[in-house]
Formats: C-alpha cells, structure tokens, sequence
C-alpha cells in the first residue's frame, strides 16, 4: 500500500486543500475536461483555488451507476491558467495518483468520518457538499482521508523507466559483491492485510556482471536478489535447485524462475522490482496474466519494493496466484491498436 505522502512531493500545508467534482455535466455534454490532470471552473463564482494546492477528485453520486458519490484520484495543483473573458480558468494537476479501491459513499470509513472543516448531518450528505462542485477541507481531514487509502500513482512511475538503477546506484553495487542483499518479507502472501510478522533473509551471490548492459537493470537485479534467495532456501531445505528461467531461456514464457517447494511441485515465480516503497500497483504482461491463471496456486508473484543499492536492503511481498478480478483490482493501462481493414 502506499503512502499518500510517498505519492506526492513536499506541500506547504497553507496552500489550500479541496475536493473537486469531476464530470460537471450541462445540457448533457462535459462542461469542463474531465481526465484528473487538469480541472476547469469559473473564478468569478469560486477563486479559492491556487497554485500548490492539494487536491482530492470526487464523482458525485448522479454519475456513477449505484448513484453513490466515490472519491477516486487526487494531485497537486501545479498551474492555472489566466482567465478568458468569462473568468473561466483551468487548472493544471500534477502528481497525480488513483485511489484504488476508491472512497466510496456507504462505506464505513467515509459514512463515520470526522470531518473538522465541514459539519455532517447524522446518516445524511444533504447540503454537505457544495453545489459548485469545489469543497475546501482542512490539510487534517486530507491526512486522515487518505491515512490508509492505496494511491497509485498515474504515471507509471511505478515501473517506468524512471524506477531504474543510476549510474551512481548500480556503482553502488560494487560493494555489495560480498555483503549481499537484506531482505525483509512478509510471509502472509495476503494482498493489502498486515503481516504479522517478517522473516530476514540474505542474498549474496548476486551475478552483477551483465546488469550494465541491460535495459531494465532494476528488473534484473531483482530476479538476482531472488534467484538467489530462493537458490539458498533450497540448500537449507534439502529441495531441488530452483532454475533461473528468464536468464536461461530469455523472457516471454510468463515468469522468470522455477522452484519446487517441500511437496517437489513446481512454483512458477515472476519477479516485478521498484525502488519505490510502493508494495503494489506493478504492471504484469499479457503472457504473465495467462501463465497466473494457468498454474493458480503454483503461480507467484515476488514484488521486490524500497530496494536501496546504497544500504543493500529490500522489501519482499509475495502474492499467491491467480492473478484475477476475485484477489486483485486489475486497471488496463495500454491498448493495442490494429488498422481495421474493410472486407
């Protein structure tokens, strides 16, 4: 799960804090572009909004199917525009992240809320929300809206290329040749449930020699780190030795390494690296999706998060397959796109 507060960058408090209605609709079309980066109003009716505030998106129960309001994305207003002769502006957000699963109207959480900058009527949203659409909050009840929400950041970071190793960070690994890697899992294997406690492994072995000349170079020492943690696991178990597939037989097949557990079944691991403390929101291809529903339980998922090549720690969540709508909020986030030919 992560931390609203890891999501976004440093904010001045004072700046301002609100929730927005998306989807502002009249006379049946959008009366403002609605796509959680940019958000229009008028300021000769509301000119509370600045530049550096922080911001929640919220649509209103009218346009959602159980006509229950949900608040779903939020950012950081980072830009607005001078106003047209009407005074219509547009604002530009930033940092933007989902709230997955949404705050929804109904749910226990958001129903016994104790708002400190707006008054709620017993069991009613009657008058609570204002008619333009534009709710300021105090910075507190943003804090606790969003204490344990799981915010996704928008733009991929999570696994783009931005979250790979720097120059100075894989240099760092030099270093860490004899030392190993500390990992710390959880060994629930439970998705968004506290684990009850953690196990501390080490991974020493780790084959640095062809990371420089990978593209994905976090990628790959994170099936190092496991690779390696797995390989050590059965050396102490007295089990086979696991096989480092995607290094043997290259990518594409659905997961990255094999490795029999206690009943000599074969457990089918596909590794997905950050160096972000995000535990999850990682992005899984079409063939790891089909390899999960393929081999359920023996599928697993090893999300290596918060690897720090300086210190040489790591985080470690593992995931039980399959990988489907009844375990986890699946989001599609690229399309293929074919020319469609007339017969």
């Amino acid at each position: 799960m992560a931390n609203i507060f890891d999501v976004i960058p440093p904010v001045d408090e004072n700046s301002g804090t609100f929730i927005l209605d998306h989807g502002k609709v009249v006379d049946g079309v959008l009366k403002y572009k609605d796509d959680l980066t940019s958000y229009g109003w008028n300021i000769r009716r509301y000119n509370r909004l600045k530049e550096g505030a922080l911001v929640l998106s919220r649509r209103p129960g009218k346009l959602t199917k159980d006509r229950k309001f949900e608040i779903y994305a939020g950012g950081v207003v980072t830009h607005i525009s001078e106003p047209d002769g009407e005074g219509n502006v547009v604002a530009i957000i930033d940092h933007v992240f989902k709230i997955i699963p949404a705050i929804k109207q109904g749910d226990d959480f958001i129903e016994n809320f104790q708002w400190d900058s707006k008054k709620k009527k017993p069991n009613s949203w009657e008058h609570f929300w204002n008619q333009y659409g534009m709710n300021s909050i105090s910075f507190s009840d943003f804090s606790r809206l969003m204490q344990n929400a799981n915010c996704v950041p928008l733009d991929g970071t999570l696994d783009s290329n931005e979250d790979d190793l720097s120059e100075e960070e894989f240099n760092d690994l030099n270093y860490l040749r004899n030392q190993g890697f500390k990992i710390s899992v959880e060994l629930d294997g439970k998705t968004r449930k506290k684990s009850e406690k953690k196990h501390v492994g080490i991974a020493k072995k780790l084959d640095f020699s062809k990371l420089n000349k990978l593209k994905n170079r976090i990628g790959a020492l994170g099936e190092e780190i496991i690779f390696d943690f797995l390989t050590q696991k059965a050396i102490k178990e007295g089990l086979r030795q696991p096989k480092h597939v995607s290094k043997e037989e290259g990518d594409g097949v659905g997961y990255d390494i094999i490795y029999w557990n206690e009943n000599n079944e074969e457990i089918y691991v596909e590794v997905k690296t950050t160096t972000y403390n995000y535990m999850d929101g990682f992005e899984m291809t079409q063939n790891e999706i089909f390899a999960s529903q393929k081999f359920k339980d023996q599928y697993e998922i090893y999300r290596v998060y918060d690897l720090n090549a300086k210190t040489g720690e790591c985080k470690l969540k593992i995931y039980k397959g399959p990988v489907d709508e009844n375990q986890f909020i699946l989001e599609t986030r690229q399309v293929r796109v074919y020319n469609k030919t007339s017969k």
